[in-house]
């Protein structure tokens, strides 16, 4: 295998990488959903958690974590746009905090669009209810098909 660069990548090398970035996204994920239950920042949030959870707050989490902090009225407004039969205000936290995890990563960083829907469909099975992994799958992908077309530009924009 081969990674970025064109260097051989041993499967090794490749499982620690994947394990090591589902528990960022992990790591992400806890800290979006505890947003949902108080208004401290994302920096209090996860201090608190390094310290008493022993997380690690790595490069992914932070820029992550920082992203959605500075658009979450973009962010959100992505996932207002993409919802069908349903309001913002009666989404469960969980699949809210992945899709708000996934959109961020999307606009943040270089994830393929389908790793990063696929990491948030076995979030949202690991932490939800069943049917809601079909619900994050549907929004999501409305969320991809729009940025095709240019709508999702306004959170793009933003990115540091």
């Amino acid at each position: 295998m081969s990674n970025n660069n064109g260097k051989n990548v041993s499967k090794k090398d490749r499982a620690a990488f994947i394990a090591k970035m589902r528990q960022a996204r992990e790591t992400c994920f806890a800290i979006l959903f505890e947003m949902t239950f108080t208004d401290d920042d994302y920096e209090t949030i996860l201090d608190n958690a390094v310290e008493s959870r022993l997380i690690t707050a790595d490069e992914y989490t932070v820029k992550v974590l920082e992203y959605y902090s500075k658009n979450k009225e973009a962010v959100d407004g992505m996932i207002k746009a993409n919802i069908k039969g349903w309001t913002f205000e009666r989404l469960s936290r969980v699949p809210l905090s992945v899709m708000r995890l996934a959109i961020c990563e999307l606009n943040c960083c270089d994830t393929p669009e389908s790793v990063v829907i696929n990491e948030a469909i076995e979030l949202t099975k690991k932490y939800a209810e069943p049917k809601e992994s079909g619900f994050v799958n549907a929004v999501l992908g409305a969320v991809v098909r729009a940025g095709k077309n240019g709508k999702k530009e306004s959170a793009g924009n933003e990115q540091n």
